[in-house]
């Protein structure tokens, strides 16, 4: 006999009690638990995934936002404390104890620089348990490019410095990935400058090419303010502009508009493509180490993650007449990458342009949205925003079926399976699982 209808009672109860918060958390904490106990290679595990824990370790109350763990080796965390601007931001480090020596060093180099990077090793917890922490700017492998941001970049930019520290406010945090990248919004002499510092530089200045080739299709997207030199550190910058994105309400004629745009990317030169059987060995790359994640993070979810990898391969990555012609894609379509100022739009962040099958970004899109409303799932993927766009597409002279969008919709739903985790949802075991059951729905 199911018992979800008596998961839906307590749930109801706990919420209408003011207590939901706190099941959920338990929730959590005993997931996060069972994982570190399963890893005992990194001991410290636990401290960088309970709040409370690494609160204790700082000693200052914080919300870890973000986790990048590799099982074994390491786990990497950005948290954030009261506050606004960068200063609010922060990041903690564990590792197996092997490997403690490199914390200690950057901890040691950033101390004799007046840096603010603290190394925890509270024997009273647990002997092996080592924690650096810093601020943003002394994130280990961005600090390089955010020192040139500052010294070099903002300037060349147009942007105003903070009269105080670099990242004190006005400027403010839009997204921070540790060891990754910061986006941040910065004054600047007419509005304000939207900049991306990211570890890994554009030497040959590739994105602001392809910005340029993509306005010169008409592409409705930001005119790049970076130059060469700020792509060689990492840095791209756009002027801030609209109301916010398509994720944000209701907006059908941006969603048509978003549809007619992707289907004229679709429809520009996308050279002469990748190699199949490369193409097929990076499917089935980000296939297994999707599955291999899940295992680890949810055993119990190696059976169904195994099963709908291979349907997944089986269908998007076959080769013959079912596979579509590649075409130059988005590769990270989804509502939040289009901006939107009433009906007018903008598509932002080309970073995972490739070359693929067309519905590979409605699929994508699709997805998204179901993940932002689960229970209007239907039978298909995606929502009316969904049906808009490909509306819009198909208007635009683009071509799709929708056996091939809910193909593509169960690969990102699949792949985002992980995010749950990574974004420290209050359920991410009961959000992941819901991940993998909607994939499975879509292409089974």
């Amino acid at each position: 006999m199911s018992t979800a209808p008596q998961g839906e009672r307590l749930q109801g109860w706990l919420q209408a009690e003011g207590l939901q918060e706190h099941w959920l958390q338990a929730q959590r904490r005993a997931a996060d638990r069972a994982l570190a106990d399963r890893d005992p290679r990194i001991p410290g595990l636990m401290w960088v995934l309970d709040d409370e824990l690494l609160s204790e370790l700082l000693g200052e109350s914080v919300r870890i936002i973000r986790t990048r763990y590799k099982p074994h080796t390491s786990a990497l965390v950005a948290f954030r404390r009261a506050g606004t601007g960068a200063g609010s931001y922060g990041w903690a480090s564990t590792t197996a104890p092997e490997h403690v020596g490199k914390l200690r060093r950057r901890a040691d180099s950033s101390q004799q620089r007046g840096g603010g990077i603290r190394l925890f090793q509270p024997a009273h917890l647990h002997p092996d348990v080592a924690v650096a922490a810093g601020p943003i700017e002394e994130d280990w492998p961005l600090r390089p490019n955010l020192r040139w941001l500052r010294d070099h970049g903002l300037r060349r930019l147009g942007a105003l410095p903070a009269a105080g520290r670099f990242l004190d406010p006005p400027l403010s945090v839009l997204r921070y990935n540790p060891e990754r990248r910061l986006v941040a919004r910065v004054p600047a002499e007419t509005a304000s400058v939207v900049i991306k510092t990211a570890v890994q530089a554009d030497e040959a200045a590739a994105g602001l090419r392809l910005r340029q080739r993509l306005q010169s299709h008409g592409i409705p997207v930001l005119p790049e303010l970076a130059d060469p030199e700020c792509a060689a550190h990492g840095i791209s910058a756009s002027p801030g502009w609209g109301q916010g994105d398509l994720g944000g309400g209701d907006n059908d004629p941006a969603a048509y508009r978003a549809g007619q745009a992707l289907a004229a990317i679709h429809g520009m030169d996308a050279g002469t493509g990748p190699d199949p059987a490369a193409d097929v060995e990076d499917l089935v790359r980000q296939l297994a180490a999707t599955r291999s994640m899940i295992t680890r993070l949810l055993p119990g979810l190696q059976a169904p993650a195994t099963l709908l990898a291979g349907r997944l391969l089986d269908t998007i990555g076959a080769a013959g007449p079912q596979r579509q012609q590649p075409v130059l894609v988005h590769g990270d379509f989804s509502a939040d990458q289009v901006l939107v100022d009433g009906p007018a739009i903008r598509i932002i962040d080309f970073d995972r342009v490739r070359t693929s099958d067309p519905a590979r970004d409605l699929g994508s899109f699709a997805a998204v949205e179901d993940i932002a409303d689960p229970a209007g799932a239907g039978p298909v993927a995606g929502g009316r925003k969904t049906a808009l766009l490909i509306d819009g597409y198909r208007a635009a002279g683009g071509h799709v079926t929708q056996e091939r969008v809910d193909s593509w919709a169960a690969f990102r739903l699949f792949l985002n399976s992980v995010d749950p985790f990574r974004n420290r949802a209050s359920d991410w075991p009961s959000d992941t699982n819901w991940h993998i059951r909607r994939a499975l729905e879509l292409i089974a």
